[in-house]
């Protein structure tokens, strides 16, 4: 596994959106905005591409080639550290058809960070080209104007300071920042969190090569051209897998559906355990409940399972180190993951 080197005074960063773009005005534009001057602050410059800032045709910044271009071109830029995506979305799939991934392969990794439709990136710069990647927030997230200790630990993570996470207490289930007025709000953390083990073991302490994403986007890779899984899992066999999902759209079953799909793909082979983070949607739906949904194609293959836990959509979250050896334990109701770099 090929890793980034970490952020120092005065470097610099890219910021792309090959999704969709924060817009010229509005609650994302502001934010991206005082991201910028957040991390100003902190002594990194940010490097921020026009297309961040159209406003998005169709669920999108650009067409797709266009924003494959803009991808490689951050990626192959010397004069930048790394790259983080502006924010999430639903059509980041496209641009994929025209990057040259032989040329990604070639080139010196850097950190490539961002969540939810970036996926499509991130994974595949694991998986496809044997390069770590970080799932965790998109540069807006960035924008409050004072930083939650997740985002505080992800930033000193990119600065080469490596702190194990502990899960956090609360989370938060309503957001006031597209209000006017409140843009710049950090989170609303007004619910108790509480993962849960839904397999028989009553502790969990387990080591393996973590990987993973958006639940909602693995599904439509599995089985493309870009998919390159198998051939990841073979190769790091004796590490172990861990996977890492979390979704956005996917009802219950429609989670159900695409865990059935990935391990029918044989995803799930040297797996050693399975981290899933707070879905957007866990209503019940017929006589299924989440819990069931989660273990239903994962219970035979006797690794933990473990649900509810800071990652995805629902704030605050972790940073994941995708390709990275991750180190997880569980116990009383607190999770911890640190990440080795080798």
């Amino acid at each position: 596994m090929e890793y980034f080197d970490f952020l120092k005074k005065e470097d610099s960063i890219s910021i792309i959106a090959p999704s969709m773009s924060c817009g010229s005005s509005g609650t994302r534009r502001l934010r991206c905005e005082n991201a910028i001057k957040n991390f100003n602050k902190r002594g990194i410059n940010v490097k921020i591409t026009d297309n961040c800032f159209n406003d998005n045709i169709k669920a999108r910044s650009n067409t797709a080639k266009f924003r494959a271009e803009e991808f490689e071109q951050a990626f192959l830029d010397n004069s930048s550290r790394g790259i983080i995506s502006v924010g999430g979305g639903e059509m980041e799939l496209e641009m994929l058809s025209y990057v040259n991934f032989n040329k990604i392969k070639k080139a010196k990794n850097k950190f490539f960070q961002g969540m939810s439709d970036n996926t499509c990136i991130g994974f595949l710069l694991a998986t496809l080209c044997n390069k770590a990647s970080i799932y965790a927030s998109n540069f807006t997230t960035f924008g409050m104007k004072k930083w939650h200790k997740s985002l505080l630990d992800n930033f000193n993570f990119l600065c080469g300071k490596q702190v194990p996470q502990l899960s956090f207490k609360k989370m938060e289930v309503e957001s006031f920042r597209k209000e006017k007025g409140y843009e710049l709000l950090g989170f609303n953390l007004t619910q108790k969190t509480k993962p849960k083990i839904l397999t028989k073991d009553s502790e969990i302490k387990v080591s393996g090569r973590i990987i993973g994403g958006n639940l909602d986007i693995l599904s439509h890779l599995c089985g493309t051209k870009f998919d390159n899984v198998k051939n990841y899992i073979k190769q790091y066999k004796n590490d172990g897998i861990i996977w890492f999902f979390e979704s956005c759209d996917l009802n219950i079953l429609e989670q159900c559906r695409c865990i059935w799909k990935l391990e029918n793909a044989g995803w799930f082979e040297n797996a050693k355990a399975f981290l899933i983070g707070r879905p957007l949607n866990s209503e019940d739906m017929f006589d299924c409940n989440y819990k069931e949904c989660n273990l239903e194609h994962l219970k035979d293959l006797n690794v933990p399972v473990v649900i509810d836990l800071d990652i995805g959509h629902i704030a605050p979250t972790w940073f994941i180190v995708n390709g990275a050896i991750a180190n997880f334990e569980m116990k009383k109701d607190v999770a911890k993951i640190s990440f080795e770099l080798k």
